[in-house]
């Protein structure tokens, strides 16, 4: 399985209302009740996490 993500620049994630903003980020993270903890596992998660800080970041800098 590939790991497939969105990518947006900040004109496109100000443009968003709060609403579509929450539903992208959640469906980016994907979380699973039931998270395996090896390494590629936990890099995987490692790399959502920090590309939701940093749309969080870019929404909340204007």
């Amino acid at each position: 399985m590939g790991l497939e993500q969105k990518i947006w620049n900040q004109d496109q994630l100000q443009k968003m209302n709060e609403e579509a903003f929450l539903v992208e980020m959640l469906d980016m993270l994907q979380i699973s009740p039931v998270t395996a903890d090896d390494d590629s596992d936990i890099k995987r998660m490692k790399v959502k996490l920090d590309n939701v800080e940093a749309m969080i970041k870019g929404r909340l800098d204007t």
